[in-house]
């Protein structure tokens, strides 16, 4: 499924093409849109809320989608998807913006966004760096609750998906296992998992070691029964009907084992983030719990 990080580059590349473009014609092929009609509208902005896309148009209506598992929007020249998968057409001056295969599409008047993002979590791929404390504080509303299972709730906070529920603790040495409650440390987590996503979804694609930085390079996502990169204990897998948050999860039971009590480790984040770009995000005054808004700027949009 993409993460925020991968719609937040999809909205980028959307603003960069055909900002204030005006709609030469549109067609729409889906029973929950098929009253919409886009012509002569222009495009004023393009936002990403955590994993949702808004396409905000100049006579007040929205256009929102999630991707899921299969959805897709196609750039540029017209889409040669089959008919019957193109959602939703638009033609812009200078090309094509196809929703092909969108599990999750709607319309909604501008002013009432908030319908549908309004009950999301801070959104780590934000304009501005989250609130790492309200994050937090979110996180620790259930303290039974799994770490995995916890990132990956929209309404604690938006953005993460199942690559990074993976990654993350990893790089922070606690087990997706363990209950928040029983960590110490929280915030590094949040910082760790925040600077990441927001690094990638500048540079893209989804790489969490800082090798090979043009690929999608990992940790331990998808290497079950693989030895451990750090400790080369073997990997352990649970499937999505093994877990409660209902994914798939890979984790070493020797770096991240679960105990009564978890402290993050500071040291390990350090050196999992040494060849990263986002190390610039987790500097030392990070590590010391500093203001998010005092160690990373607004993104450039």
């Amino acid at each position: 499924m993409p993460e925020g990080d991968t719609v937040r580059r999809l909205a980028d590349r959307i603003r960069a093409r055909f900002l204030d473009q005006r709609c030469v014609r549109s067609f729409a092929r889906d029973p929950r849109i098929a009253h919409l009609d886009l012509g002569g509208t222009r495009l004023i902005d393009v936002d990403a809320v955590g994993k949702w896309l808004l396409l905000r148009f100049d006579d007040q209506r929205t256009v929102y989608g999630h991707l899921r598992m299969d959805g897709r929007w196609d750039l540029g020249r017209r889409s040669q998807a089959p008919e019957w998968l193109r959602r939703l057409e638009v033609e812009f001056e200078s090309g094509w913006m196809t929703a092909v295969d969108m599990p999750v599409i709607g319309v909604i008047a501008t002013e009432r966004e908030a319908d549908i993002v309004g009950h999301l979590g801070p959104d780590l791929c934000g304009e501005f760096p989250p609130d790492i404390d309200a994050i937090v504080s979110r996180l620790d509303a259930d303290v039974e609750r799994p770490l995995a299972g916890a990132l990956l709730d929209q309404r604690n906070v938006a953005g993460f998906g199942n690559v990074y529920a993976v990654e993350v603790p990893f790089i922070c040495g606690v087990s997706p296992f363990q209950p928040i409650g029983s960590i110490v440390g929280l915030d590094l987590i949040v910082r760790a998992g925040s600077a990441l996503i927001r690094t990638n979804a500048e540079r893209g694609p989804q790489n969490t070691t800082g090798r090979r930085l043009h690929d999608a390079s990992h940790w331990v996502y998808g290497r079950r029964r693989r030895p451990c990169p750090w400790c080369s204990t073997p990997l352990m897998g649970a499937t999505e009907k093994e877990t409660p948050w209902q994914r798939v999860t890979t984790w070493c039971p020797n770096c991240q084992d679960a105990t009564p009590t978890r402290h993050v480790d500071r040291a390990r984040i350090d050196r999992a983030l040494i060849l990263h770009p986002a190390r610039k995000r987790f500097p030392a005054e990070a590590r010391d719990s500093a203001p998010a808004s005092d160690v990373e700027p607004p993104r450039q949009r």
